[in-house]
């Protein structure tokens, strides 16, 4: 019963966090003065930068004033030294521009009628052109507006009318005709050296679903299905991966086969914390202190691995001296994994730990393979857009709608990895369709490893 009660309340804290950490004031300080955690993206985050603008296309002169705007004091005199504040704003130009094309006929003996020849920029036989939906497909998978929010930005900013249904067939449109583009990104991933695999949940008319992600820093592919089964990721990664891969304990993954893989420690780290934490809600003289200590010991463990890593990377150890690590870190945590335990929970991580067949063998391969990370945060960042999608949406009506959406997910999140401009991808795309060339979606000094050879 006691055991019981403490879960309930783990649960009720897991659901309702405060909206402060334990011990902080209102102001982000700790209750003894201290300043707490240094402000600004956790470790593993990129930052929140604003680029700074080209140049200025525009000057104006101020006047040097004459009453201080601090104090009002009057009669300043002028110091000759001037102050530059860059300020860039947006030019709303609520217009369309409309282009009739002038087609010039020609008689086909073989079609027997008159034809004519599509023009740069024109959309065949449609009425609204690329550009516009180009960016309907923009603010609808990057900025997370639904169709209806799509056609007020058209109809409000740019006095382009047209139905919610016309919003989602841009969006299928585009996804059709990139699927050149979507199948090379497959076989890009296959390729690649290091690969981080995850999966979120997905609703397809209201059945459970899963959203596959597989990337890396210069690709990303997003693949919608029912299941979530090992041929799911036989389809992604092929039966005989020749990477190394970066997922959590899902034995899905096995099913791919990879030259070597790396079990998620923070993974691993978070489960040793949510067990302790459940076994110090429960009333002390039923606490079992060894699977306390136990779990406390293993999250301290990973953290330390994880900081090896941290030095690793920012050039304090070398590789090589990071590598050295692995016969003490296994020493440690043999060690540490010795005596089995009393509670369920900690004696499955302890087993988890220790069995050849689960994660014994991909904890510190990250220390083996230059490059390699020990967590896999890269694959959950690329699936929180996706999540929050999700939870706006609430998924896809279909399951073409769900690959679509997979589909133009990979080609934006690829191109702003490439530092490519996803609206003139997707208007390149919506033009071109399987014609368009591989530059327009990759960079040439970032080529991922498919195109190596």
């Amino acid at each position: 019963m006691a055991e019981l009660e403490s879960r309930l309340k783990q649960q009720h804290r897991l659901r309702f966090k405060p909206n402060r950490k334990q011990g902080q004031t209102r102001d982000g300080k700790r209750s003894d003065g201290s300043e707490g955690r240094k402000r600004g993206a956790p470790m593993g985050h990129p930052p929140w930068r604003r680029r700074e603008p080209d140049g200025a296309e525009h000057r104006v002169l101020v006047a040097p004033p004459a009453v201080c705007p601090h104090c009002a004091t009057e009669g300043l005199a002028a110091t000759g030294r001037t102050h530059v504040q860059r300020q860039e704003d947006i030019v709303l130009q609520p217009r369309t521009r409309v282009t009739d094309y002038v087609h010039e006929l020609a008689y086909c003996p073989r079609c027997q009628r008159e034809v004519f020849q599509t023009a740069e920029g024109e959309l065949r036989n449609c009425q609204i052109g690329p550009l516009t939906k180009a960016a309907a497909v923009y603010l609808r998978h990057e900025v997370k507006l639904s169709y209806r929010d799509v056609r007020k930005v058209f109809a409000g900013l740019f006095g382009m009318p047209f139905v919610p249904a016309s919003a989602m067939a841009f969006s299928h449109r585009t996804a059709e005709r990139g699927v050149n583009l979507y199948e090379d990104l497959r076989d890009k991933v296959r390729a690649a050296h290091i690969i981080h695999g995850d999966e979120t949940h997905w609703r397809i008319d209201g059945n459970s679903a899963q959203l596959w992600y597989a990337g890396n820093d210069q690709v990303a592919l997003y693949h919608a299905d029912p299941s979530r089964g090992s041929d799911v990721a036989v389809a992604i990664f092929g039966s005989a991966f020749g990477g190394y891969l970066v997922a959590d304990g899902y034995a899905a993954y096995n099913a791919i086969n990879p030259k070597g893989r790396q079990a998620c420690l923070a993974h691993l780290m978070r489960r040793a914390r949510e067990i302790g934490e459940r076994i110090e809600l429960m009333p002390r003289p039923k606490q079992d202190t060894v699977a306390l200590r136990f779990c406390r010991s293993i999250a301290k463990f990973m953290a330390m691995c994880c900081r090896i890593d941290q030095r690793r990377r920012t050039k304090q150890v070398s590789f090589s001296a990071a590598k050295r690590h692995i016969p003490r870190l296994q020493r440690v945590l043999d060690a540490l994994c010795q005596h089995p335990s009393a509670d369920p929970d900690a004696e499955n991580l302890r087993q988890r730990l220790t069995d050849p067949r689960r994660d014994a063998p991909n904890l510190f391969t990250f220390l083996n393979v230059k490059g390699m990370p020990p967590t896999n945060n890269h694959a959950e960042q690329a699936l929180r857009l996706p999540v929050i999608f999700r939870k706006i949406s609430f998924g896809s009506r279909s399951l073409h709608g769900a690959q679509a959406t997979a589909t133009n997910l990979s080609l934006l999140t690829t191109a702003k990895r490439q530092n490519r401009n996803p609206v003139e991808l997707f208007r390149n795309i919506l033009l071109h369709g399987p014609d368009v060339p591989l530059s327009m979606l990759y960079s040439p000094t970032a080529i991922p490893a498919a195109d190596s050879s």
